[in-house]
């Protein structure tokens, strides 16, 4: 009997994304489960010290979404997602793979962690933040330093 029916996988588009995808992939076959793969974009914070004027930021926004939707594609070549399941979204990572988890029906989100070291003992990692509130299982894929 399969546990799971739909996985959602968080990427960040690094080297380590390979590694997420791998385990991704394997659970998806062990459970004959739909993949689905998300990348969340951070919106660009300017300072007080620029001129916001001077700043393109809808620009850089723009810039940044298409390079990863790029990505994205290419990752989902390699292990066969298909593009209607590829999700590129501008916003806070936690709150919008949380979000994302939901409104496609994931019972699994599967994304990399660290472990906890530095400031995200005190501030919080993006994988320990999508457990507050997920709706479904995570698994948190341990990556090395």
């Amino acid at each position: 009997m399969a546990l799971f029916k739909n996985i959602l996988v968080a990427v960040d588009l690094s080297q380590d994304s390979a590694i997420v995808l791998d385990k991704a992939r394997s659970m998806a076959k062990q459970n004959e489960a739909e993949l689905s793969i998300v990348h969340v974009i951070e919106p660009i914070a300017v300072g007080y010290a620029v001129e916001v004027t001077s700043v393109d930021i809808e620009g850089l926004h723009e810039e940044v979404t298409k390079q990863a939707k790029i990505s994205l594609n290419e990752m989902g070549d390699l292990i066969g997602v298909p593009p209607g399941r590829l999700h590129t979204v501008l916003g806070q990572p936690a709150r919008e793979i949380r979000e994302l988890a939901k409104k496609i029906e994931s019972d699994l989100i599967i994304m990399g962690g660290h472990g906890r070291h530095g400031w995200e003992l005190i501030f919080g990692s993006t994988s320990s933040s999508v457990t507050h509130g997920a709706g479904c299982d995570l698994l948190i894929v341990h990556i090395d330093d």
